[in-house]
């Protein structure tokens, strides 16, 4: 059976209106981050006899230790995958093919088993402990960081949506230390500061998806430190305020777009450049060598501002 490509539309850029960014250097000032994200609405490519690796990656051909019967759609999944980048992998998997399909991936951690559950799909799902070739894998066309899917999001989002919560919440997301790219060497000190401040700093990889759901259903502010998270963005109630952190040269455009199609206020901030601290040891449990600080201060006043 031949590759079968199917694209209701073809990806269009969405540009982007430039903006000031609040922190980093005085050279910052210039550059806010992408201006151009590739909006994707739904295709997918269908390959017959793939071999899909437990980390959701699809290859045409190669060494599988187990064959099945059965179509699927691999997602990148399991404990080294945040939750948000997981609801973006499911996302894409909306209204992209009439045919039946089950998901497969690595082991389902708690909070992304309880999705499926919502969705109907957890029992069917195919856990996977090695390289395993299907009758037929299915994976998005537009498959990049820079691709996004827009209505599938908001179609998502829809059908997970937890009650909210009591109060306008202020909570604050900083990178797992799992998947974090650069460490963040200030953290006990930032975390100490937030609570302080009386943000909420929740772990959607440690809390059950309906709280950490209906937690953003109920947020008036949102502190985003972390790009892998900006799914969870979807959750939040038309009018809330996103601060997305980032280190200064990395600030992408995904979290921007999932706030102007949910209708929620984006402020970016800049975090210091990573760095490498030849004379200075890590961060105590860091996984990386680049690290990078936020800078309290300027992140106070930055707040005072939101309001």
């Amino acid at each position: 059976m031949p590759d079968n490509a199917v694209s209701p539309s073809a990806p269009e850029p969405l540009h982007l209106a430039r903006v000031i960014p609040a922190g980093g250097s005085k050279w910052a000032h210039s550059f806010s981050g992408p201006t151009t994200v590739i909006v994707s609405e739904g295709g997918v490519i269908i390959r017959a006899g793939a071999v899909v690796h437990p980390n959701g990656e699809v290859f045409e051909d190669g060494v599988a230790l187990e064959q099945r019967d059965a179509d699927v759609f691999p997602l990148a999944a399991g404990e080294g995958v945040s939750l948000g980048r997981f609801i973006l992998g499911l996302a894409a998997s909306i209204k992209t093919d009439p045919r039946e399909f089950e998901y497969c991936g690595a082991r389902l951690s708690p909070p992304q088993a309880e999705i499926l559950q919502k969705l109907g799909k957890a029992d069917g799902y195919e856990p996977l402990s090695g390289t395993t070739r299907f009758r037929t894998a299915i994976k998005p066309a537009q498959d990049s960081a820079k691709s996004v899917p827009g209505s599938q999001l908001r179609a998502l989002a829809g059908r997970l949506r937890a009650p909210a919560m009591a109060g306008n919440k202020r909570l604050a997301i900083l990178p797992a230390r799992e998947t974090e790219r650069f460490a963040l060497t200030n953290r006990a000190s930032l975390m100490a500061w937030l609570r302080a401040k009386k943000f909420e700093v929740i772990e959607p990889e440690a809390m059950p998806f309906d709280v950490t759901a209906g937690a953003l259903a109920a947020a008036a502010l949102v502190i985003l430190a972390d790009p892998e998270q900006a799914g969870l963005v979807s959750f939040c109630p038309p009018g809330a305020k996103i601060l997305e952190i980032a280190p200064e040269g990395w600030l992408g455009a995904r979290t921007r777009w999932f706030c102007q199609l949910f209708g929620l206020e984006w402020t970016p901030f800049l975090a210091n450049a990573p760095a490498y601290p030849l004379l200075n040891a890590l961060p105590f449990g860091a996984r990386v060598p680049l690290s990078y600080e936020i800078p309290i201060g300027a992140l106070a006043k930055t707040l005072d501002a939101l309001g």
